[in-house]
């Protein structure tokens, strides 16, 4: 995708749709996020759909990448987890 927002990836046009789009769950109207379990810590991030208005592509996309980076004040969901410790490599 573009570092411009505003720009199709597929057909090149600047006709993204613009407003609050976002992607649910039909049935519970849950966000839909991207989940990253590593070291039993578990980091999600909501997923955010850009729509061009010209040919419909959708091109998906997290405003927040580095909110899924691990770090060492993240503690397990799971407090008995029990794998090898967080390497500074991990990071």
């Amino acid at each position: 995708m573009p570092d411009n927002r505003d720009t199709c990836s597929k057909c090149g046009e600047k006709s993204i749709l613009k407003g609050d789009i976002g992607l649910r769950n039909s049935k519970t109207m849950d966000l839909v996020v991207v989940v990253r379990q590593d070291h039993g810590i578990e980091k999600n991030v909501p997923l955010q759909p850009s729509v061009c208005g010209r040919c419909g592509y959708v091109d998906l996309y997290v405003k927040d990448p580095v909110h899924l980076k691990i770090c060492t004040e993240d503690k397990p969901i799971n407090p008995d987890f029990k794998q090898r410790p967080l390497l500074e490599a991990d990071f």
